[in-house]
């Protein structure tokens, strides 16, 4: 049988859609087979998927779990997609708000924070702005600076941002015992090599990770409240050579402003109650 374009497994838009919305890549492969095939086993999910077999049920468990798939109580059972106007919709919508809702009060702390009379003294002071391309220069300049970090370091990354700054986990465990303190906002990966990660930086005693739902493939890292290292991830994979560009700005006050963003929009789309930013 002829697959339909409609719910291809390898449509990039939907996959892309479906990830923005907190579904694995295996996730989101098996509902849209299950999206195409109707009623099931889970073996001809796997198959039409195009996932490893030992991946597909615990992939098609998560759908069932989030009331994304039903399944019968026949044996052996029988799967089916559920509506994505009732389920996936809603949930992209109330993602949306929440979204727009952060938006919306980090430019009224904007305007808060250009009253201070300390940034109307600081627009005559000028930052120093580098730009660094492709990944290996970004990741050079990146170990250079964390080499020379003492207080904190602020992450909102990707789940493969995460795995290759776990690439660092020895750096960063030894700058922990100078006082760094880490705190990193990562989407995630149903990956073993992704659990591997987060075991490894959990390793680091200063270390905290809040996992997020969605994911954008931008990295902003603020580095002792001084340095603001901001990069498009160009692709955001994990390859130690790649086409990303990075800025770093060597700012006080930019780089608390972007810290405050960060924790405060990271917070929000963990669904935690917003912290009290000190420095």
């Amino acid at each position: 049988m002829q697959r339909s374009d409609k719910f291809s497994t390898s449509n990039e838009a939907h996959l892309s859609a479906l990830g923005a919305i907190g579904l694995s890549q295996y996730e989101s492969k098996c509902f849209l087979a299950s999206l195409e095939l109707g009623p099931s086993t889970i073996n001809q999910i796997g198959i039409t998927a195009g996932v490893p077999r030992t991946k597909v049920y615990g992939a098609v468990k998560k759908l069932v779990e989030r009331g994304l798939i039903e399944q019968s109580e026949e044996n052996p059972k029988i799967f089916i997609a559920r509506s994505p106007k009732d389920f996936l919709i809603p949930l992209l919508e109330k993602e949306s708000r929440r979204i727009k809702e952060s938006l919306e009060a980090l430019t009224e702390l904007e305007v808060m924070h250009q009253s201070m009379e300390y940034v109307k003294r600081a627009e005559a002071l000028r930052s120093k702005v580098w730009r660094y391309w492709p990944r290996t220069a970004v990741t050079h300049k990146l170990k250079e600076l964390l080499s020379e970090s003492r207080k904190k370091l602020v992450v909102l990354t990707t789940a493969n941002g995460l795995i290759r700054l776990s690439k660092m986990a020895d750096l960063l465990y030894e700058r922990s015992k100078v006082g760094l303190k880490l705190d990193i906002f990562s989407s995630t990966k149903d990956e073993p090599l992704f659990s591997t990660t987060v075991q490894s930086m959990n390793e680091i005693p200063t270390c905290k990770i809040t996992f997020l739902p969605v994911s954008y493939p931008v990295q902003i890292m603020v580095i002792d409240s001084q340095y603001l290292l901001i990069t498009e991830l160009k692709p955001d994979d994990l390859k130690d050579d790649a086409m990303d560009v990075a800025f770093l700005i060597q700012n006080t006050e930019l780089s608390e402003i972007m810290e405050t963003m960060v924790r405060m929009i990271g917070h929000e789309m963990a669904g935690e109650e917003p912290k009290r930013i000190v420095s």
